[in-house]
């Protein structure tokens, strides 16, 4: 790759130059703080508690001055530019480090954020290389937010050496005073080192508002020592070092945020403790080993192992546990966020889980959209969306059978309109028959504002719009939850579930078939869309593809279905609809007007790809499962980073899919996306094929023909497996014998250990 390359086997990326083609930011966090570090340490902070708030305007600089000839440098390349001797920045899944040097000077700018805590710690290590004393100013600049209408005050405070910036958060009405009293509303920057002096005031620091300029306070060999008020506040510390030849210093800076000053005075007591920081930069990176341990695979793609086994693993916490880094969410993401991370970590996923199962009414409803910290519902969170069920059922299946433990099902869990208690599995039961009762004419489930795409919000507002997607997720949904209906012995419900499939598979199959593929629904007006007598939109690959996955697709239309999928790929990915959308269509409403290219419209959108993937799997066709996956990684040959722009350490949410534009598979560059969960678990459940069961682990890899080796460690309750697969001929012939620990066993299904065990398993995919 042209920019950087994968080092440390894939846990870190080298990014040997600040001059990428857009922001190649890294993104570090807790489950109270997130900061983002591009290339050159630009990014974000935020707090993420009680809700999520950025609380600076997006710029870190950090100075290096010789006091003796004048001359100034950036270690992170910004905003001076000038061209330093040496330049890295690493990207780790815990930290990001800066490698310069300059004139003889040696630095290593180091950021992470600890554990626990709502701030972010900096690091320098300057070393003179140069056969002369230097005496050095290093001066360490942060953005802060802007209080604007209700202004800002920005200080030091002399006997604690700590500099706060404090803005009240802007409210209207008199009783919301007290509710934002615990706003983290307090900006500080402190040091383990004596700071020679501070500046407050942007203005002030950079002279004016050019920022690109040597600063003035540079050029004065120090800071104003000045407050800011009512103007653009900053922290600005300034140390002083002499350095012998070959002598080296370090010097922390933090920067966070809290509600009241004695909290910075304890971070900054804990800092001044020797050792203290790298402790907590040690706790940090176990914290990681850990969660990346549960599994790791090893197969011939390295970049695809780079991401298995670091990336999509930390993407995948960041989403679940963060809840996408915002207030505002829809519960599907929630529970597909926490399918994923079951994988990690089972009863954190759990715990995430529940939450949205206490958003059930006890009609078996939930609220799709809404917010989750309290405050009042906006946009998309007045509209009835009807997919939710569907997601609540076929991601809780997913996770007890990740538990190993049917038992899970009987915990109770309060619904959210009346209070009362009823078990998971009741919870499960009654989300699949309030859907199975909001059918319309065609007996397609009722699309209402909006199904798993909430910009179709035209077909379904007189409310007797369908969507074939949803009727196909919720005969999918059915199919999750029958075997462990029928584990449970519970013959009535059996018999129910079986009976809505049917009727589910007989009116996709009746009504949807439109010759070459099936059709997206039907609007209010019992019009069909997503057709082949469609100018625009004509063919949408989440019902294709969701068709192959619930097993509706009948013998004879495969192949035309499969044709119509292939129709849609391109070099970046399948595109999400075909022909995007030129013109505002009521019939279809807010995904229309979405620019042609993004997003719904007509993008390579991930996620959707990723179903894609799946239904690939569903068929045994490993190989085109596999040319989804790479098309969909940053690392796509067809795709780099230096064309797509995207930074190779998470995988977007879409990819420009205009082919005939020049920006033809552009990066959205956003890490929001429910891709990263179902990639992590595509990969690892069904093409490598250890997966669990409701009746235990189930060995049924789906590999691409060319793959001849490869091998896997996972763990299952307490059992750890390793696994190896031998595919001698590269044909994908399936299983023809596994190997536990030495023993052949009949059948695919592997022991099930509830003590701590281990199993070295060998699964044979043809002659040996």
């Amino acid at each position: 790759m042209k920019y950087g390359f994968f080092s440390r086997e894939g846990s870190e990326y080298i990014i040997n130059t600040p001059k990428t083609p857009d922001k190649w930011f890294n993104y570090l966090f807790n489950d109270t703080y997130y900061m983002e570090v591009s290339q050159t340490g630009q990014g974000k902070s935020m707090c993420l508690t009680p809700s999520a708030r950025e609380y600076t305007r997006g710029y870190r600089y950090f100075y290096i001055h010789d006091r003796q000839d004048n001359s100034c440098w950036n270690p992170n390349y910004v905003p001076l530019k000038t061209d330093l001797d040496v330049f890295e920045c690493v990207h780790s899944i815990n930290r990001t480090e800066f490698r310069a040097e300059y004139k003889g000077i040696e630095c290593s700018l180091r950021a992470f954020v600890p554990e626990n805590g709502t701030y972010e710690i900096w690091t320098y290590k300057i070393r003179n290389r140069a056969q002369v004393r230097k005496d050095l100013s290093v001066y360490s600049v942060f953005s802060f937010e802007n209080g604007a209408t209700m202004g800002s005050k920005c200080e030091f405070h002399e006997e604690s050496e700590i500099l706060t910036s404090f803005t009240y958060p802007y409210h209207v009405y008199y009783e919301d005073k007290e509710k934002l009293e615990k706003q983290n509303s307090l900006v500080f920057m402190a040091s383990d080192t004596k700071i020679a002096s501070f500046d407050c005031s942007e203005r002030r620091f950079f002279g004016g508002d050019d920022k690109t300029n040597f600063p003035e306070a540079v050029k004065n060999y120090g800071c104003s020592n000045l407050i800011a008020e009512a103007e653009n506040p900053i922290g600005a510390l300034e140390h002083r070092l002499t350095l012998l030849p070959d002598a080296e210093m370090t010097i922390t800076v933090v920067m966070g945020c809290v509600d009241e000053l004695e909290q910075v005075v304890a971070i900054r007591e804990k800092i001044l403790q020797a050792g203290a920081v790298e402790e907590e930069f040690i706790k940090n990176k176990d914290k990681w080993e850990r969660i990346c341990s549960k599994f790791t695979v090893n197969t011939p793609d390295e970049n695809l192992n780079n991401f298995m086994n670091y990336w999509l693993k930390k993407q995948v916490v960041l989403v679940a546990r963060n809840n996408r880094l915002s207030n505002y969410c829809p519960v599907r993401n929630q529970l597909q966020d926490a399918m994923g991370y079951s994988l990690m970590d089972n009863q954190g996923a759990l715990e995430l889980m529940l939450k949205a199962f206490k958003r059930q009414e006890s009609n078996g409803f939930i609220q799709q959209w809404y917010m989750t910290d309290g405050s009042a519902p906006k946009a998309l969170c007045h509209l009835k969306h009807k997919d939710a069920p569907i997601w609540l059922v076929t991601c809780m299946c997913a996770l007890v059978s990740q538990l190993g433990d049917i038992d899970i099902l009987d915990m109770e869990v309060e619904f959210k309109d009346n209070g009362e208690n009823a078990s998971i599995y009741e919870h499960m039961l009654r989300a699949i028959f309030f859907l199975a009762s909001e059918r319309g004419a065609h007996g397609l489930v009722l699309m209402g504002d909006g199904d798993w795409t909430d910009p179709i919000n035209g077909v379904g507002r007189l409310g007797k719009g369908e969507s074939t997607w949803s009727t196909a997720g919720l005969k999918y949904a059915v199919q999750q939850l029958v075997p462990f209906t029928q584990k449970r012995a519970d013959t009535i419900n059996v018999e129910k579930l079986m009976a809505l499939s049917a009727e589910l598979d007989a009116a996709i199959n009746d009504t949807c078939w439109d010759g070459e593929w099936y059709v997206a629904g039907y609007d209010d007006f019992g019009k069909p869309f997503g057709s082949s007598k469609d100018e625009e939109a004509r063919i949408f690959l989440n019902t294709q593809t969701w068709a192959i996955m619930s097993q509706s697709v009948r013998e004879e239309r495969l192949e035309k279905c499969r044709q119509a999928i292939r129709d849609l790929d391109t070099p970046c990915g399948p595109l999400l609809l075909s022909p995007a959308f030129s013109r505002w269509n009521a019939q279809w409403g807010r995904i229309s007007i979405k620019l042609p290219g993004t997003t719904e419209n007509g993008s390579i959108y991930c996620h959707a790809s990723m179903f894609k993937a799946f239904a690939d799997c569903v068929l045994g066709d490993a190989d085109s499962a596999y040319d989804t996956i790479k098309k969909t990684l940053p690392t796509n040959p067809e795709n780099p980073p230096e064309k797509s722009w995207q930074v190779p350490l998470f995988v977007p949410n879409y990819y420009f899919g205009l082919e005939s534009s020049p920006n033809f598979g552009h990066s959205s560059q956003h890490h929001s996306t429910g891709t990263a969960a179902w990639l992590i678990w595509v990969v690892l459940d069904h093409m490598l094929g250890a997966r669990a069961t409701v009746d235990g682990v189930r060995m049924n890899p789906c590999i691409p023909g060319e793959w001849k080796e490869l091998s896997l460690e996972r763990t299952f309750k307490n059992a750890r497996y390793t696994i190896r697969i031998h595919n001698p001929e590269s044909v994908n012939q399936g299983v023809k014998s596994i190997y536990v620990n030495g023993s052949k066993i009949e059948g695919d299904r592997l022991p099930y250990a509830e003590g701590v065990e281990c199993y070295t398993v060998e699964v044979n995919m043809g002659s040996i």
